[in-house]
């Protein structure tokens, strides 16, 4: 009895270490960050009638949090739709270190 508690205890603290070891990275892939950001420039440009008249170049890398924050953005633009709004520089902080905006942090 004792050694199945005792297995019990080990399976589960290993299976804790395991979890508590995981790495979420900060970055997300290229593909999904465009469709991301495309669904929100649509249905804004959709609402609106117009947009910007130049593409959202992303980097290999974007930034998970720039992203989310950028497509959320767009989103709440107001009509007219001519311009990105300026936190989308967020996504580019992984490769630019001047792009990174003090008041848009993640908590």
């Amino acid at each position: 009895m004792r050694r199945r508690i005792l297995c019990l205890v080990l399976i589960s603290g290993l299976a804790a270490l395991a979890s508590a070891c995981r790495f979420d990275s900060p970055y997300m892939d290229l593909n999904d960050a465009y469709s991301e950001i495309g669904v929100s420039i649509a249905d804004t440009a959709r609402r609106c009638g117009a947009q910007p008249s130049y593409p959202l170049i992303l980097p290999e890398l974007p930034s998970e949090y720039g992203v989310r924050l950028c497509s959320l953005l767009i989103l709440q633009q107001s009509c007219p739709f001519t311009d990105y709004p300026l936190p989308c520089l967020e996504i580019y902080t992984a490769s630019c270190e001047l792009c990174d905006l003090p008041l848009y942090k993640p908590e």
